[in-house]
């Protein structure tokens, strides 16, 4: 969600994923969530998604359509659906068949599973990306409520209250609900790797907490 200043970039841990780009919003979100390095910038929320699924040979720039990353999704997940048929009620499973779906951007369908295997089976990291995946699919509320029901069982998770104090900044415009957040999460990991960053954010979403929505300031943006 680089495309403005409203939207957030997404901290991620896995490695590799040569899609980014597909959209000029979405796609760079989802290229920060599968691919970046740990040394990337701590603006970027914590998912962990399956690799996204490789590009057709041959396809024009490498850059495939919407219609192709659903039909490469639906590949990937083929055998995981078969095995769901064996096992309908199994939470893991359903929950590897979201991030497949995730990481070629087919948030519907992600959404799908990932609230199944939640309904079954509360999970924490589930319920991050089934955050993310109502985010992406603008239902920022419902984002929210899916983060603080994951800190309710992980409460000493601080990728959990890093990713909620950046839903309450980009999606929710709310410099004070961010502040609270981060703050939570420098102190249930005072040693966090990325806290000089998350200390920088705080201090801007500071700058901004006395001023009304809409207001013109040459503070740095939200």
């Amino acid at each position: 969600m680089e495309a403005s200043d409203r939207q957030p970039k997404f901290w991620s841990n896995i490695q590799t994923y040569t899609m980014a780009g597909v959209c000029l919003i979405l796609g760079v979100v989802m290229g920060y969530l599968v691919h970046a390095p740990a040394e990337a910038s701590a603006n970027v929320p914590a998912v962990d998604v399956a690799p996204a699924p490789a590009a057709p040979s041959g396809m024009k720039g490498g850059m495939p359509s919407p219609q192709d990353m659903k039909r490469m999704a639906d590949k990937q997940a083929e055998p995981m659906l078969a095995e769901l048929q064996k096992n309908p009620k199994n939470p893991g499973l359903l929950a590897q068949i979201g991030r497949a779906y995730m990481a070629a951007q087919q948030f519907q369908t992600a959404q799908q599973y990932y609230e199944q295997s939640v309904s079954l089976k509360p999970d924490a990291e589930t319920m991050n990306a089934l955050a993310f995946v109502y985010y992406s699919l603008g239902d920022i509320d419902k984002a929210i409520a899916t983060l603080h029901g994951a800190i309710q069982l992980a409460p000493k998770n601080s990728k959990l209250l890093f990713n909620l104090g950046m839903f309450e900044w980009h999606g929710k415009s709310d410099p004070k609900a961010a502040v609270e957040a981060w703050q939570a999460c420098l102190k249930v990991n005072p040693n966090d790797p990325k806290r000089d960053q998350v200390k920088q954010m705080i201090a801007q979403a500071k700058q901004h907490m006395s001023i009304a929505p809409g207001t013109k300031t040459d503070k740095p943006a939200m």
